[in-house]
């Protein structure tokens, strides 16, 4: 294995996903698939949504390709764990098969929730407990470091869904749900790159070009043009499940591994997807305190009040997107700092501060949108 086994599908995976938009595009427009105006919508016109059916196939059509091409005997030097990296693999594809079939039936037909989050649930469960990816080690964080494995391996399942959901919320505006995941991916792939875990490095960046490619479609596109297409929900939950894959798979305890490192993997991890996870659970704890449902969509996530600011959609990204660069960067330049106490102490003390400085944001753009409206 050499640095082609990670080159060749980035190339495979940008060509695929160039040529499967515009099909998807003018298919849309053919069948009459559109993502049509409505009370919560902040788009203009009739535009496509089955985006993330072009950018998960050719990530899956890829994939396979490449696993095809790996020789058993070289598992030992492109995974850590040899064979049962491949097992975790199986279950990653099972899961994102059921959930992107799914997603791409909830954008066709609008399901109940109830169906998303039942698939989002066997999904979960066919990557911890079939595919053996989970949290094995919490590195300390609130005082845990072991735990029962079947804690462990619920917690995980939670997890999964969780993300799934973080990534299908914050795909509000164009370009921000995509832009987030390449941010994570790209840095996910260097991360396994350097540690010489090229499979999953593969998987990354695989996942990442195919991002970008959606992201010029998304953002650049012009409706009247027919060249604007949106993610959808089988793009968004199974962008989400891939990346809480990664994430899990990074962050759990291998072999030799110390608590020290499980904390630290743990930060560098997670902080890349503080955005998404964070304003998840702001929305939906508002929406249960408004005694309002907390899986049925509105407009209160970070982007719609960016939005209520005057503020355009591109400005919006790039603010969030510099506001989830300073939690990346502050956490992992703290975490990496020497100031005499251990990983796991700064860990706890990321967490704190991490969710005290998002509070602070949402009181000042909380704060922010009370006097614009009352001008």
């Amino acid at each position: 294995m050499n640095l082609s086994t990670v080159i060749i599908p980035i190339i495979v995976s940008t060509v695929l996903t160039a040529l499967m938009i515009p099909f998807f595009i003018r298919l849309s427009y053919k069948k009459r698939l559109f993502d049509f105006e409505n009370e919560r919508t902040v788009h203009k016109g009739v535009i496509p949504r089955l985006g993330g059916g072009a950018f998960v196939l050719a990530v899956m059509i890829t994939i396979a390709l490449s696993l095809v091409m790996v020789k058993p005997d070289n598992y030992d030097c492109i995974m850590i764990d040899g064979p049962e990296d491949m097992v975790g693999y199986g279950g990653l594809m099972c899961s994102v098969i059921l959930i992107f079939l799914v997603g791409i039936l909830d954008d066709l037909l609008t399901l109940n929730y109830k169906y998303k989050f039942l698939s989002q649930l066997i999904s979960a469960v066919l990557m911890v407990f079939v595919g053996g990816v989970w949290i094995n080690n919490f590195g300390g964080l609130l005082g845990v470091e072991e735990a029962n494995p079947w804690f462990c391996k619920i917690f995980s399942v939670l997890l999964v869904m969780y993300m799934v959901n973080a990534f299908n919320l914050i795909d509000g505006i164009d370009g921000l749900a995509s832009s987030l995941g390449i941010v994570v991916t790209l840095v996910m792939g260097v991360s396994f790159f350097v540690t010489n875990q090229l499979l999953m490095s593969m998987l990354s960046f695989v996942l990442a070009s195919s991002l970008i490619v959606f992201f010029c479609f998304n953002k650049f596109g012009k409706v009247e043009k027919h060249t604007k297409i949106f993610m959808g929900d089988g793009g968004s939950q199974t962008m989400g499940l891939i990346i809480a894959f990664l994430l899990i798979y990074m962050s759990k305890q291998k072999g030799g591994e110390s608590v020290d490192m499980v904390a630290k993997m743990l930060v560098f991890s997670f902080c890349l997807v503080i955005i998404p996870c964070f304003d998840a659970v702001r929305v939906m704890v508002s929406r249960m305190l408004r005694g309002s449902n907390p899986f049925v969509a509105d407009q209160t996530h970070i982007h719609h009040k960016f939005l209520s600011l005057g503020y355009n959609h591109t400005t919006t990204l790039i603010a969030i997107t510099i506001i989830n660069l300073f939690f990346v960067v502050s956490n992992i330049v703290f975490m990496e700092s020497e100031i005499g106490v251990s990983a796991t102490v700064k860990m706890n003390i990321i967490l704190f501060f991490d969710v005290a400085v998002w509070c602070m944001i949402q009181t000042y753009l909380n704060g922010r949108i009370k006097r614009f409206k009352g001008r």
